[in-house]
């Protein structure tokens, strides 16, 4: 890599590390205002609300910091949360029927997310250490394509206590926000279609 392309990628992942998730939050808004005017249809809601499922049921097992993560959907993917988030977005492109943008959003996630992981799982690394590297090489980083921690493995890597969806832990990580968040988003599609067939009409 050449000092120019090594300067810029450095420069790119200071950006992401600051606001760059508010931006595009800001995006997405301003993409359903200006786009939305159907009804949103039923098989973008259904992913979406399968992403908000999939933040809830990590919710349950995100113990920060003081323990790793590995039962429930942890078993199948490192990043379920951030999984769940992507999956609500593009959702929610597709419920709009708008692929061109269900294809950005995939895009701008991609861009963005991939260096947001990598600085997690350096940071976990130096708190886990060998047990956290084990885990990287069981289960895959974003979809759950290949492999997955088994029961043996989970054990191994893991407390009972770890492994068992704790509902104190969900709340603790506000669990229901992901399924607000939802609600939301479609009933502001909802809303934006409706103002804009009677106006336009």
């Amino acid at each position: 890599m050449t000092r120019l392309a090594l300067t810029f990628y450095d420069s790119y992942r200071s950006l992401v590390r600051g606001k760059t998730r508010i931006g595009l939050a800001w995006i997405f808004a301003a993409w359903m205002v200006l786009t939305t005017r159907e009804n949103p249809q039923w098989p973008g809601i259904l992913v979406c609300f399968f992403g908000a499922s999939l933040r809830f049921w990590a919710s349950g097992y995100l113990r920060k910091d003081s323990e790793m993560s590995i039962g429930g959907p942890y078993r199948w993917t490192r990043n379920p949360l951030y999984l769940g988030t992507y999956l609500m977005a593009v959702g929610a492109a597709l419920a709009a029927e708008q692929w061109a943008f269900a294809l950005f959003v995939s895009v701008a996630f991609a861009s963005v997310y991939r260096f947001i992981i990598q600085d997690e799982e350096a940071k976990l690394l130096r708190l886990f250490g060998e047990t956290y590297r084990r885990y990287l090489e069981v289960v895959p980083r974003f979809f759950p394509l290949r492999g997955r921690a088994n029961d043996a493995i989970a054990k191994e890597l893991s407390s009972q206590e770890g492994l068992r969806f704790s509902w104190a832990v969900a709340m603790q990580n506000k669990a229901f926000e992901a399924y607000y968040t939802w609600a939301a988003l479609v009933g502001f599609m909802a809303i934006l279609a409706a103002f804009w067939q009677h106006y336009s009409g």
